[in-house]
């Protein structure tokens, strides 16, 4: 029978140990962690998906055209 074997990957132990941080600084708050990481990368000029997808459709909506 073959036993288990365990193995270290530096790589994803280091995940782990961000992901610990993260909810211990947050407080396993998913929600408060989404708002700091969407804030953070606001400020530092990055532009998010949903403004993506919404300056896409005032494109095509074509100018004069108010959206919702």
């Amino acid at each position: 029978m073959n036993a288990p074997s365990f193995w270290h990957d530096p790589v994803v132990a280091d995940i782990h140990a961000t992901r610990e941080r993260l909810a211990d600084q947050y407080h396993n708050d998913l929600l408060a962690y989404s708002k700091a990481a969407e804030a953070r990368c606001r400020a530092l000029g990055l532009t998010m998906a949903e403004d993506q997808h919404q300056a896409a459709q005032v494109a095509k909506a074509g100018p004069g055209v108010e959206q919702q």
